[in-house]
């Protein structure tokens, strides 16, 4: 945002003071939000970035702890962040993807071996874990057959031959 700002400036599309007021108050809500949020740092970092480079604009100076500063790092923290927020994004967008491995969504879909069995209702070990498990039809197991779980009700699997 802050480069956006900067960049629409320097092109000539946006006036000076409008520009410094943007940044101004995009800075200090940035720093607020960072109290809400969880940014780990990263928004009240550009919120100093943000009032870094208003104040920069509007003295003409653009001076850091008394180093001269040019604009083009402040595009390439830009940049770096820009790239950083989207790759962050990425991954989230694919890891929300997955199939889940682990708790009871795991389980559904998966094979079982058959214990014990009678009639609705018998026994399964399932990764070297013993089981209730009911099926909603008779079935006729007997040990070591497979079945597959359709779903998990609290203790009791819900299984199909």
């Amino acid at each position: 945002m802050i480069t956006i700002i900067l960049a629409l400036h320097f092109m000539g599309f946006m006036p000076l003071d409008t520009t410094v007021t943007f940044l101004y108050v995009i800075g200090v809500v940035m720093i607020i939000a960072e109290f809400g949020v969880v940014s780990f740092g990263i928004l009240a970092f550009n919120g100093l970035v943000a009032l870094f480079a208003a104040y920069s604009l509007q003295v003409g100076q653009v001076l850091l702890f008394g180093i001269p500063v040019d604009w083009n790092i402040v595009f390439g923290i830009g940049f770096v962040e820009y790239a950083c927020i989207i790759s962050g994004v990425s991954v989230h967008m694919w890891l929300r993807n997955l199939r889940t491995d682990t708790g009871t969504e795991g389980m559904i879909g998966a094979r079982a071996i058959v214990l014990d069995w009678s009639g609705k209702k018998g026994q399964v070990r399932i990764d070297g874990e013993i089981w209730k498990a009911s099926s909603l039809h008779r079935l006729d197991l007997v040990p070591n057959d497979e079945v597959t779980i359709e779903a998990v009700e609290k203790l009791r699997l819900i299984v199909r031959a």
